[in-house]
């Protein structure tokens, strides 16, 4: 059943598109700012309520719903999975954008492709550079498929019920908002809550790089994993990224302007610096990681059925 919960679930992405950012995440954030406000006294302690309080608020209703739900039946049940699903994950619009910015920069619009890459980004536009905004179009492309997407779809096959696809988004957004977003003399209050989501990725980053390795070059994603993850400035990340990369044979890293400066960041992958074909094969990649975990929802469902 929930592998054709997550079919229902992209089919309706798909002929329905979410206009703008994906609900959920919209909701789980106005949340962590609620309780922020309410409960960030600026230590830890703190930090540790107001956390405990978002997950009892959103997943013991959640829970009980969920309950109820199976209760009247199974397909009321798979429902309301595919709905949260709906909101919740965003592999056609990772792939959108990736698109979108390929399409730019081979059409030689190399400014609309760093106007569009700044929107996806949330920032300010960097510079035009093609080969920038390339390579920062890849690094966020594999950010955005593993947060977006394959995270979400490992907790949802590991945790019972819709529980593992709203955990893992809702701490997301409540370590970005609390740890992440705020100046470091201010992140006290955010400290667990960073803590638990490096605790909840620590898996799912490893399972997402293995996935790129297998979908693509494997012993040179291997390679790359190994000996370049620690060195980028979230190691965490870097597992992916540099997957990622190793899987493509792409570079990614390398500095990059940021206004009149230039910020220094270490070399991801191998081979020549990514260009636009590789946001064409990037998306390649993740359709190939989507088919292997569709793949694997199968076999859980008929491991269930046996």
């Amino acid at each position: 059943m929930i592998l054709v919960t997550l079919l229902v679930a992209l089919v309706a992405q798909y002929a329905y598109p979410p206009q703008g950012r994906q609900p959920l995440p919209a909701l789980y954030g106005r949340l962590c700012l609620s309780a922020a406000k309410r409960l960030n006294a600026g230590d830890r302690n703190s930090g540790m309520l107001a956390y405990g309080a978002l997950v009892a608020l959103v997943l013991v209703p959640l829970a009980i719903v969920s309950f109820l739900a199976a209760a009247i039946h199974g397909v009321v049940l798979a429902a309301l999975e595919a709905a949260l699903l709906y909101g919740t994950l965003r592999f056609l619009q990772t792939t959108s954008h990736l698109g979108a910015i390929e399409r730019g920069l081979r059409d030689g619009d190399a400014a609309g492709a760093s106007r569009r890459l700044a929107d996806w980004l949330g920032e300010a536009p960097l510079s035009d550079e093609p080969g920038a905004t390339a390579r920062l179009a890849a690094e966020q492309g594999l950010r955005e498929a593993h947060h977006g997407t394959f995270a979400i779809l490992f907790w949802y096959l590991v945790l019972p019920g819709p529980l593992g696809a709203v955990l893992y988004p809702l701490t997301q957004r409540a370590a970005r908002l609390w740890d992440a977003s705020v100046e470091p003399e201010e992140r006290e209050f955010g400290w667990f809550a960073g803590r638990a989501f490096e605790l909840l990725d620590w898996i799912p980053q490893r399972v997402t790089a293995f996935v790129f390795a297998v979908v693509g070059n494997f012993e040179d994603a291997l390679v790359c994993w190994r000996s370049q993850a620690a060195q980028w400035l979230h190691p965490g990340e870097g597992i992916v990224l540099a997957s990622g990369a190793g899987a493509l044979g792409i570079r990614l890293g390398d500095p990059v302007a940021r206004g009149e400066a230039f910020v220094d960041r270490p070399a991801l992958g191998s081979g020549e610096p990514a260009g636009e074909e590789a946001l064409a094969s990037l998306e390649g990649l993740l359709w190939r990681a989507l088919v292997l975990w569709l793949v694997a929802y199968l076999l859980v469902a008929a491991l269930s059925f046996s």
